[in-house]
């Protein structure tokens, strides 16, 4: 009798009725005394995929094509779903939910077993448990409070079908692969499955690989998407789960009791998102990267793993930035009171002055200069004083005599944490057993071939794109980013000419509103002009990349890459370079040959207005993704709570009739994706981390400002990954990819502007003439170069430990297979 299979959400099993997979049907009963005999048995099965495709009745179609087309689709969707059971020896439900049909897949234990083989999954062997060191002392004692990974880590060897009697938890096949591994190997089957067939049409679409990807890129399936494992604070809001958070921390590690939720949904095993969310929001706790691993793979937890790093070694460099910064205030404030003292000088004179008129003989142009000093002092308000001293004290506090020196620990510091994360790299990428991963990709399914040759290693016919027309798109693409950056100069002139033409306007206006309307919205307006430009331009990247027709996804994602960091560097940092290097400073009375617009820095000091501009855009930058990540969902949120419309209660009575499963179904399809994750928030972290070492020199807080939103984005990036996002696919990386490179670029950078802020445009550069300038900017570049590479040379890139423990697990994984050869092999 065939089973009666029991869904699973993400990972642990639901009480459900029964529903049959794969046309299985119940038989019915004759006798009653064999009910027990004759019963089907009910079998838990975990849901690893779910793909979704609109379902239509045979008179919904408005015309014969669209019924031809439907027909088409229809036909290569029972293909796939065939070779998903016959093939690939996937199990498939269907379950249609309104106009929409669930496909729900099912990978058997000897179907990702095998999978895990032809990828060379690394897993953990039996018997060899590597226990840490003990770590005694102060130290030890704040890292354990602070502590939240307790996962044991294991030697691991490639996956071997014919050896898994050697591999630890191969008895328990429900929990031997994580649900995260199961949903990347069965989303691996699926995008490397190809349906293609001999009596097919012959054109391009013909040599693509009809797989997963082709499905959803031709609409055959509208979505696809993994589930989450299901959890009983799932409906909770924001307040119910942290009163949870806190409920369950007072227990340690047991969760409270949650009556009858916990009943209903038969939890026998640790909750995973909440076991995270108690600590992974949280300031006082070290991320949990090996729960965050596990969970949603190596790609994304390397991405946590290097913020949190970048956050953690900016430490040093913030509170010696505070200090330098306090150190300016103090000379600042010391300055001013000396301006305020002349100041005061100056109103005695004059009061003396008009006083004494007759003694001094004083013409008619002197006694109109007189009245409009006298006039100037009597106009200025306490408001407009105030504001004036703050701005003017706060802009000049961040250049001082220490400057130069700030600035080479910081370019020495960015060499310093490169090295560092290295080291932290292999660290984790050993941990993880993911030092020697390495994946064929297949094609993308949108990439084409122009061209047919044999494949040189299958011999099969191939298709291919010529490399003439790569380059010429790649150079047309080359062109626009050229253009696009011509539009982000053009922008900042603009700005340029905005305040050139306020400040002449408001001339004989009050300080206090010339500074409101010159000054600070420039710099706003030159911030939305960079956030309004990278968005115009992050959607034309995307259609330029998929344009150029990349082969693989990995070679399409660097390109992307490097499009999206090419422009956000000319975007994000060509305001600053003109303040810094391009700015008139001698005081001509001409902008680009408009008479009459004077762009001069006031006291002949650019430093000041940079160290303002670098502040405003480090404040400003994180804004959009800030009101669109914690703002909007609040206010959702509270709307949502406080009012009952019609509408909302007439779907909430439709969910009720659904079935659970149903109901968890279409609320995690209703999630927003997550989309390229790393990628935007790389280019972001990138970006910021680029303000902090390019132009270090000109503001001593950056680390401070980096630091904290580092912090902040970390726990909100946490909080929508675990409850407001859909489950992303945990694709399995060992580092971080070309975001390293571009660090170093942006090392090299560093060096070379900071050398020439503080030769040019810091004060401490002015009393040397050009030629000493040169010499300043070539000394200091090449004493940090050269302590750059001594500290490369110096920090070996594989810690020690790590090293000898590679070698005794090298030796223990031979030892262990050596002796597994002597066993017979287990059947499949």
């Amino acid at each position: 009798m065939e089973p009666i299979y029991d869904e699973t959400y993400g990972g642990k099993a639901l009480n459900l009725a029964p529903i049959e997979m794969n046309g299985g049907k119940k038989k019915k009963k004759k006798k009653k005394k064999h009910r027990k005999s004759h019963e089907a048995k009910t079998i838990t099965k975990r849901i690893d995929y779910v793909l979704v495709y609109k379902h239509r009745e045979e008179n919904s179609f408005e015309s014969a094509d669209d019924f031809e087309e439907y027909s088409r689709e229809k036909e290569l969707r029972d293909r796939f779903q065939e070779a998903m059971v016959t093939k690939e020896r996937l199990e498939v439900q269907e379950e249609t939910v309104g106009d929409h049909t669930y496909v729900k897949i099912h990978s058997s234990f000897n179907r990702l077993c095998k999978e895990a083989e032809d990828i060379n999954l690394e897993m953990p062997l039996k018997g060899a448990a590597i226990i840490p060191n003990k770590k005694k002392g102060c130290i030890a004692g704040i890292e354990k409070r602070l502590k939240t990974d307790d996962e044991l880590d294991f030697v691991s060897a490639p996956f071997c079908v014919q050896k898994r009697n050697v591999f630890d938890g191969i008895d328990n096949q429900e929990t031997f692969f994580r649900s995260a591994t199961r949903s990347y190997l069965t989303h691996h089957i699926l995008i490397n499955m190809d349906v293609r067939e001999s009596g097919d049409k012959r054109d391009n679409d013909s040599m693509r690989r009809k797989g997963l990807p082709y499905m959803i890129l031709r609409g055959i399936y509208v979505d696809g998407f993994i589930l989450h494992d299901e959890s009983v604070y799932e409906d909770l809001d924001e307040d119910e789960r942290d009163a949870m958070r806190k409920e369950s921390e007072k227990l340690g590690h047991f969760l409270p009791d949650l009556d009858h939720r916990e009943r209903d949904f038969n939890i026998t095993r640790r909750d995973s998102r909440f076991d995270m969310q108690r600590t992974w929001v949280r300031f006082s706790k070290y991320q949990p990267l090996w729960k965050i691993r596990n969970y949603y793979g190596e790609q994304i937890a390397f991405y946590f793993a290097w913020a949190g790093a970048f956050a953690t070694y900016l430490w040093i460099p913030m509170l010696m930035g505070l200090a330098i910064w306090g150190y300016g205030l103090f000379l600042s404030i010391e300055n001013y009171q000396d301006m305020v003292d002349d100041k005061g000088k100056q109103r005695d004179l004059m009061e003396e002055l008009e006083a004494n008129k007759s003694l001094y003989n004083l013409s008619a142009s002197d006694e109109s200069l007189l009245a409009n000093l006298t006039q100037q002092l009597e106009d200025e308000s306490l408001i407009t004083m105030i504001t004036d001293a703050g701005l003017t004290v706060f802009k000049n506090s961040f250049d001082s005599e220490v400057t130069p020196y700030y600035a080479l620990v910081i370019c020495l510091w960015g060499t310093i944490f490169q090295e560092v994360w290295k080291r932290k790299r292999v660290k984790l990428a050993y941990e993880w057993d993911v030092d020697n991963y390495d994946m064929s990709e297949p094609d993308r399914p949108e990439f084409y071939g122009t061209k047919e040759r044999p494949d040189p290693v299958s011999d099969l016919p191939d298709w291919y794109y010529p490399f003439y027309k790569s380059f010429l798109k790649f150079m047309t693409s080359f062109g626009i980013l050229i253009f696009m950056a011509l539009l982000v100069i053009m922008s900042v002139i603009s700005v340029i000419i905005y305040r050139l033409f306020t400040e002449a306007l408001l001339y004989d206006s009050d300080s206090l509103v010339q500074l409101l309307v010159s000054v600070l919205i420039s710099s706003l307006l030159n911030s939305i002009s960079i956030l309004i430009l990278g968005k115009i331009y992050e959607k034309i990247a995307l259609k330029l990349n998929s344009w150029e027709n990349h082969r693989t996804k990995s070679t399409y994602e660097n390109a992307l890459i490097v499009k999206l960091f090419a422009f956000q560097f000319v975007n994000s940092y060509s305001s600053l370079y003109y303040i810094a290097f391009f700015r008139d400073q001698s005081g001509s009375d001409s902008f680009l040959g408009i008479d009459g617009l004077r762009d001069s820095c006031t006291d002949n000091n650019c430093m000041s207005m940079l160290s303002l501009q670098v502040f405003v855009l480090m404040l400003v930058k994180p804004v959009p993704k800030f009101l669109k990540d914690v703002i909007l969902p609040y206010v959702i949120r509270k709307v949502r709570k406080r009012t009952c419309c019609r509408k909302s209660q007439v779907k909430d009575l439709d969910m009720e009739k659904m079935s659970p499963h149903a109901q968890y179904l279409m609320r995690e399809r209703n999630k927003p994706p997550v989309g390229d994750l790393t990628l935007g928030e790389y280019n972001e972290k990138v970006i910021l981390y680029g303000f902090l070492m390019i132009f270090s020199s000109a503001l001593p807080i950056a680390p401070l400002i980096a630091i904290t939103v580092l912090l902040l984005d970390i726990r909100i990036d946490a909080k929508r990954l675990l409850w407001f996002n859909r489950r992303p696919v945990a694709f399995i990386a060992s580092n971080i990819g070309m975001w390293f490179s571009i660090l170093d670029f942006i090392n090299f950078a560093g060096v070379v502007s900071n050398a020439f802020i503080i030769a040019f445009t810091a004060q401490w550069g002015k009393k040397y003439s050009s030629v000493e300038k040169l010499w300043i900017v070539i000394g200091f570049e090449h004493i940090v170069f050269a302590v750059k590479f001594m500290i490369m040379y110096i920090i070996p890139d594989v810690p020690s430990d790590i090293a000898l423990a590679m070698r005794r697990e090298k030796y223990q994984v031979a030892k262990i297979l050596e002796d597994a050869e002597n066993q017979p092999p287990m059947k499949s």
